[in-house]
């Protein structure tokens, strides 16, 4: 009778693990597809850059070494009126944008994978020079 009430106990057991593990997998699954399909759900990222060619409100720039090897290409961004540009924590206008400057790009869109890249919303263009 012991036998049988500790086989018992031990399968329920087995039976509990197993039933928890299927929902815990189930749920995790569903969750990340959640996440994945969420357009919206996209972090802030910071590139450094110099300034490559100025046309209109439409930079390229090619990225500098100090990045993560996904951010030392060539990319290319519209500035809209969204756009914040700053030195030294003092707001700038577009005209004081020169090729060769060197810049922060902070941007929350997607990057197109183009020849150049190209970064759907740029949030903040930092200059990073010295002097201006």
């Amino acid at each position: 009778m012991k036998k049988r009430i500790g086989g018992f106990i031990i399968v329920m057991f087995c039976y509990s693990v197993i039933l928890a593990g299927g929902f815990y997998f189930i749920g995790y699954k569903v969750a990340l597809s959640r996440m994945e399909h969420r357009e919206d759900l996209v972090f802030p990222q910071t590139f450094y850059a110099t300034i490559s060619d100025i046309r209109d409100n439409t930079f390229t720039v090619k990225g500098m070494d100090v990045n993560d090897i996904n951010f030392r290409g060539e990319f290319r961004f519209s500035v809209t009126e969204e756009t914040k540009i700053t030195w030294r924590y003092t707001d700038i206008s577009i005209g004081d944008l020169d090729i060769g400057d060197s810049v922060s790009i902070t941007f929350s869109g997607r990057i197109l994978e183009t020849y150049p890249g190209q970064v759907e919303q740029v949030n903040v263009i930092q200059l990073l020079d010295d002097e201006k």
